[in-house]
């Protein structure tokens, strides 16, 4: 269920690793890369995050949490050829049907093609075709949470812009649209329309999947989401057609119970009562609207405090026992959490006879 709380945590994660880097050309939401009959879109603007004052806050205050983040963000840099804090520039995903696994990834920033090209011909099972002026390279890799081996295929439409897949098809149909050779969304189609200025997220769907594990979801027939910042205000918009004016009403209690819970947890607090207030839910017939705005300074200051409550709810139960922080190693600061144990560091314990 989109809702204003949970999404502005969870974009928040994914826009720590692309925060505090220099910007680059703005890359807003370009529905000429999506095919016309898509069911779904979903978008991450790079750029938008590394421009939010609520995103660059979050990203200081969880490298005072997690000192050797920066360091991991490097290696991860060295080993791919791209450093996502200020070569990435946005991501796009969309898919022809509702299973997310066929699903098409368009990736556009800076990167260094020669060297994933050679990662790509290193890869288990790796092949190449072409399509056009396009090469494709498949390739299998472990697969999610035990799923086991998978296939993927990728493809440079250009240096600075790649597309990935599950399936050749699904890569050539990506190329196909990139390239003007298929259809695209219009403006007035179910997944077109205007994107507001600042938006980080954009996510529209012409259909549900029926699979969705999310409760409100299951009885709704389209939706269209967007999250972001523009002009000092943090804003977030989300319009859910559901399947009767019933469903729509459940939507509107299930915010009005989550803004409840956040007047309990902030009501002694005026700047964070005024955001949580700032919720509003209308419903008309089988449509449920949700409509947030606040002030992007009042909302950097309360994801800090929230982020130091946890920090202090979860001091000691992992990383440095003596200062909570996770990956120090002891206060050795800046230590990678996958070495602790070796060179001489702390070990890990024996069991005890009531663990098993």
């Amino acid at each position: 269920m989109p809702r204003p709380v949970a999404i502005v945590s969870r974009t928040l994660v994914a826009c720590l690793l692309v925060a505090g880097a220099a910007p680059l050309p703005a890359a807003p939401l370009d529905l000429a890369a999506v095919a016309a009959d898509a069911q779904w879109l979903m978008h991450f603007d790079m750029d938008a995050a590394r421009d939010s004052v609520v995103v660059k806050r979050a990203w200081e205050r969880m490298q005072k949490m997690h000192p050797h983040a920066a360091g991991m963000m490097d290696l991860a840099a060295r080993m791919t050829g791209m450093d996502p804090r200020k070569d990435l520039r946005d991501v796009t995903a969309w898919g022809l049907d509702t299973d997310k696994r066929n699903g098409v990834m368009i990736v556009r920033g800076r990167v260094n093609r020669e060297m994933l090209e050679r990662m790509a011909a290193k890869a288990p099972d790796h092949e190449t075709m072409e399509h056009r002026k396009h090469t494709l390279h498949a390739w299998t890799h472990k697969g999610w949470k035990g799923r086991g081996r998978e296939k993927m295929v990728g493809a440079f439409h250009r240096d600075d812009v790649l597309v990935f897949a599950r399936a050749p098809e699904q890569v050539k149909a990506a190329l196909d649209v990139l390239d003007g050779e298929a259809a695209a969304v219009r403006g007035d189609g179910p997944l077109g329309g205007r994107v507001r200025p600042g938006s980080i997220l954009v996510a529209r769907a012409a259909a549900v999947d029926p699979d969705t594990k999310c409760p409100v979801l299951k009885q709704g027939r389209a939706f269209r989401v967007a999250l972001g910042e523009s002009a000092g205000k943090s804003f977030y918009r989300a319009r859910l057609e559901m399947e009767s004016p019933a469903a729509a009403d459940a939507v509107e209690d299930v915010v009005e119970g989550f803004t409840a819970l956040g007047r309990l947890r902030w009501g002694d607090e005026a700047d964070a009562m005024q955001l949580v207030n700032a919720v509003n839910v209308d419903v008309e017939g089988d449509t449920c609207t949700i409509v947030w705005d606040g002030d992007a300074e009042k909302v950097a200051q309360v994801v800090e405090r929230a982020m130091e409550e946890w920090q202090r709810r979860h001091r000691g139960r992992r990383g440095c026992p003596a200062c909570g922080k996770d990956g120090c190693g002891g206060c050795a600061e800046g230590e990678c959490p996958m070495r602790r144990g070796r060179d001489g560091g702390p070990a890990e314990q024996p069991l005890r006879d009531d663990e098993f």
